[in-house]
């Protein structure tokens, strides 16, 4: 691409109606020079085209005032580029082709620029996820199913169970660029007919000249398969990140305190000691405006015949603006967290032990059996759930259990602590994974 759209770092100036325009004009300064070549136009016309394929030669604002006129974007830009273009180059401006054409492969371009920078941003969330994980391995904390206590864990499996699917949504990404990396000049119906017999040569080499792979063999101009992946992607890495800043949303609150953010500015206008979390909860906003948007692309894969005209071009600016924000917060989120040992360590403990109760049942059943320890152990914990009691208290008031806690020092056995499994194993082996994975990312961030 020209340089003037090369580096583009921003997606929602990327979609914004400035640079939509600028893509717009270079895609038909590659048609010019490709025909240029080929002889279909003059030589001095595809030089005029390119020497005034700026915003300045033609303003915005004055595309916008002629679409007032006109109503339709393409012919709004067409006209207002040919009044400023010398010699009558403008009467050789976008020759053969048609709207769709050039707005749909510019929206590949800028899909692709927008998911680019997206895999950024996943990628510095997973370089902090990675350190998490390392780093708190085995820092032990209480695992919780349907909302309750259930085993001890650590935060570094926690930290290594966020890695991988964040890992997963990056190779889904990487997957749909892989496939889509093209866009088309076959004219209104997909039949090339408006650019003569030699329409596939010309269209194979405007792509190449645009930094795009090789046209698909037939029209694609009714078919928003690739649009709906993208954003359906999108959603899926929205609502993983949902899944995150919820967990870290809910283990802020003072009832947990095992997580934090970094303390930013005045929680409340009335309540000096509040400190709000922010990223986890913008994050979960985005969310809700990224899997929207993508419904809306979804349902505009369904288009009566060759094409309607019904265009939900600008759900793809608004799911990929949207996306940007979400992980960009998630990133910085996941750079800033801060983990809170001792508080994690504290609430382990709050049950008395009953977190401990499967270990009791399987130190107690190589004695008296696995369903009777079962048996045994649930009515010792309802027993300490009433009593206010610890489990291995009420497993020595158990007939005939007294002398087993003894002999198996149950007191000592039941340390939640020595109770963590192989979950520092299990983030070790994810970190290793993720550290292998990052190394095909190249590609993906460079083309």
């Amino acid at each position: 691409m020209p340089n003037s759209a090369a580096a583009e770092t921003s997606i929602a100036r990327l979609f914004s109606t400035e640079f939509t325009q600028l893509l717009r004009m270079e895609m038909e300064v590659a048609l010019a020079r490709v025909q240029a070549r080929r002889g279909i136009i003059p030589n001095a016309a595809a030089e005029e085209i390119a020497r005034t394929a700026n915003l300045d030669a033609v303003p915005p604002a004055m595309v916008a005032e002629r679409q007032r006129t006109v109503t339709h974007p393409m012919v709004a830009l067409l006209d207002s580029w040919a009044a400023v273009a010398r010699d009558g180059a403008g009467e050789w401006i976008h020759y053969g082709a048609t709207s769709a054409d050039i707005f749909d492969t510019v929206l590949v371009i800028q899909m692709r620029r927008a998911s680019q920078l997206v895999l950024v941003e996943l990628r510095r969330a997973e370089a902090a996820l990675m350190r998490l994980a390392a780093d708190h391995r085995a820092t032990p904390m209480i695992g919780r199913t349907v909302g309750r206590h259930a085993l001890p864990i650590t935060f570094g499996l926690k930290a290594a169970s966020w890695l991988g699917e964040n890992r997963r949504n990056i190779e889904r990404l990487k997957a749909w660029r892989a496939r889509t990396g093209t866009g088309m000049l076959s004219g209104a119906v997909g039949s090339y007919a408006s650019l003569g017999p030699d329409a596939l040569a010309v269209e194979a080499e405007v792509m190449a000249e645009l930094g795009l792979a090789p046209p698909w063999p037939a029209d694609w101009k009714g078919n928003r398969d690739i649009h709906a992946e993208y954003g359906q992607v999108l959603a899926l890495i929205a609502r993983s990140w949902a899944n995150v800043a919820d967990d870290v949303f809910v283990r802020q609150g003072d009832d947990f305190r095992e997580l934090a953010e970094p303390a930013m500015g005045v929680g409340s206008s009335t309540m000096p000691h509040k400190q709000n979390p922010v990223k986890s909860r913008a994050m979960l906003a985005q969310a809700g405006v990224v899997v929207h948007e993508a419904d809306i692309l979804r349902d505009w894969m369904v288009s009566h015949f060759e094409r309607d005209q019904i265009s939900s071009l600008d759900a793809v600016g608004s799911v990929s603006v949207a996306a940007d924000r979400l992980v960009r917060d998630a990133a910085d989120m996941a750079e800033g967290l801060i983990v809170l040992p001792e508080n994690m360590r504290r609430n382990l403990g709050r049950t008395g032990g009953l977190v401990m109760a499967e270990r009791a049942m399987f130190l107690l059943g190589e004695r008296i059996g696995k369903h009777t320890a079962h048996e045994e152990v649930r009515l010792a914990a309802q027993a300490a759930w009433r009593n206010g009691t610890s489990l291995v208290d009420e497993i020595n008031r158990r007939p005939g259990l007294a002398e087993h806690a003894a002999a198996l020092n149950l007191a000592d056995a039941l340390d939640p602590v020595r109770y963590i499994g192989l979950a520092p194993e299990s983030a070790d082996r994810t970190v290793a994974m993720i550290r292998a994975a990052r190394e095909t990312d190249g590609e993906a961030l460079t083309s």
